[in-house]
């Protein structure tokens, strides 16, 4: 609905309304509500307290200057991380390569290279990880920090 201006002088009191006017006052509000343009912007102050939920808040528009840093939201990205679990994309590994030759930090290398290990070098479990990993730094021996990145 597109918004239509109602001049005062067409609205006498005591006489009959055109059918032009009729419609526009009919249809405003939605394009009020639509966010037409040349209607009035609803302002926050006409919202009420927890009307817009986080499922009517669209995907990829809440930015980090919005989010509150604290405590509580701390302990909330830790508990998302923490229940990521092991060799997830953006967990660390302590890792030796087993094939590709020397890695420096930020090579990337495929996990069916890496093994996982202690911190002195020495192979753990010969269980390879998954997806893509960078190397952060050296541990030890022949060990390193990997980050997974894919």
């Amino acid at each position: 609905m597109a918004w239509t201006n109602i001049p005062d002088a067409v609205l006498e009191p005591g006489k009959p309304i055109r059918s032009v006017d009729g419609l526009a006052l009919r249809d405003n509000p939605i394009a009020i509500a639509n966010g037409e343009a040349g209607a009035p912007k609803i302002q926050n102050a006409a919202l009420a307290t927890d009307s817009v939920t986080t499922d009517k808040i669209a995907n990829f528009t809440v930015t980090g200057s919005k989010l509150f840093n604290g405590a509580q939201e701390a302990q909330w990205v830790g508990g998302r991380i923490a229940a990521m679990g092991l060799g997830a994309v953006g967990m660390i590994a302590f890792a030796k390569a087993v094939s590709g030759g020397a890695a420096s930090p930020g090579t990337t290398r495929e996990g069916s290279a890496l093994r996982y290990t202690n911190i002195a070098g020495a192979e753990d479990t010969g269980t390879a990880l998954a997806g893509t990993w960078m190397c952060l730094g050296y541990l030890g021996n022949e060990g390193a920090a990997w980050l997974r990145v894919l």
